[in-house]
């Protein structure tokens, strides 16, 4: 078990992969580990309200690389660490790269044939097989897998909800590619036995250009940041959501299934780890099945309840402490590891051991 990882980068609310690092954290600290923060800005207020701080992290001032002597270093998603990787390779003993997307960033393909980026992680199976062809090609490529955490306690599981109105929505941030082109009409063509009532929180410019009208009257918009994500999942009963990109592994789904709002979502990347179509929620191949199931969703509220109760457990048994813990022990062993190639995915992800790509 290594004693120390080093966070290049700093956690934040304001996207997805800020949100894990910070999920991550706790798990870290839970193993513990002692967790050593290393920003490549200022801290602004956003950052200052992460409290890391007071839960026990140790700071670095922003973009001191020789402080990094010794430490394996990490970053999910951050561009300057990418851009500054040279001299940080020069300090740390490790370094790995987070890519959160299911595409290469062109300063990664650069480091890794640079030969700066010591390993590459990975949360599912189907990202890895995206974004590994150009980089297993640019020397040697040591992918590792983790079961990522996911920090449930900060949203509030809710069973008990009006059924005056069926009440749904649809959360992301305010980019065209994040809206599927029917979305509108799926929920214009789906039918309830109660009135319907929408939320979009993430609506803006983007948005309004991806589309040709406004949403009708019964869905409201609201801008990114507008309420708090748990404000969303406490007002929607369900949370129906196609999008035009292709998700690794949503955080939306992980805070829906600790909220209690029920997933009718793509039948494709992230959602297909994180929902089983029928028990822990719906899973659509087209715009027509969305509309079947919204409605089923909206008409069987016996059949919502037993969802909601396994979406949480499969959570609790899939993406817990103990679950993670256990991947990220494989991950720290790697690192101490000079020859190690890969850690063991979880058996959530469904894959085999990835080795060594450098022939």
């Amino acid at each position: 078990m290594i004693e120390a990882v080093c966070v290049i980068g700093h956690p934040s609310r304001l996207g997805g992969a800020d949100t894990e690092l910070d999920h991550q954290i706790h798990c870290w600290q839970a193993m513990g580990v002692d967790v050593h923060i290393c920003h490549t800005g200022p801290l602004d207020d956003n950052l200052r309200a992460m409290n890391l701080r007071e839960r026990g992290c140790i700071y670095h001032q922003p973009c001191d690389w020789p402080s990094l002597e010794g430490l394996h270093c990490i970053s999910f998603c951050n561009g300057e660490f990418l851009s500054n990787l040279r001299e940080i390779h020069r300090y740390a003993r490790t370094t790995t790269f987070v890519n959160c997307m299911s595409w290469n960033f062109e300063k990664e393909l650069e480091c890794q044939e640079q030969g700066l980026i010591d390993f590459h992680l990975y949360q599912t199976q189907h990202a890895f097989e995206r974004v590994r062809k150009k980089l297993q090609s640019l020397g040697r490529y040591r992918p590792l897998f983790v079961q990522p955490y996911f920090h449930a306690e900060e949203f509030s599981y809710i069973d008990n909800r009006p059924q005056d109105k069926f009440r749904f929505g649809r959360i992301s941030r305010d980019d065209g590619d994040k809206f599927g082109s029917r979305q509108l009409w799926i929920y214009d063509t789906m039918t309830a036995p109660v009135l319907k009532e929408g939320l979009i929180l993430g609506w803006g410019g983007n948005a309004d250009r991806k589309f040709s009208h406004r949403p009708p009257h019964y869905i409201h918009t609201l801008t990114p940041g507008s309420i708090s994500q748990r404000d969303f999942y406490a007002h929607c009963e369900a949370v129906i959501m196609t999008t035009d990109t292709f998700e690794n592994l949503p955080r939306v789904g992980f805070e829906a299934m600790a909220s209690g709002s029920i997933l009718v979502v793509d039948n494709r990347g992230g959602w297909k780890l994180q929902v089983e179509d029928g028990v822990t929620g719906w899973l659509c191949n087209d715009d027509r099945e969305f509309v079947y199931k919204a409605s089923r969703c909206a008409f069987e509220p016996q059949e919502r309840n037993e969802m909601r109760v396994a979406a949480k457990k499969f959570l609790e048994d899939h993406w817990g402490m103990q679950a993670s813990m256990d991947s990220w022990a494989q991950v720290f062993e790697a690192w101490q590891s000079p020859g190690a190639t890969a850690g063991l995915p979880s058996k959530a992800n469904r894959v085999t051991a990835v080795h060594d790509s450098s022939d």
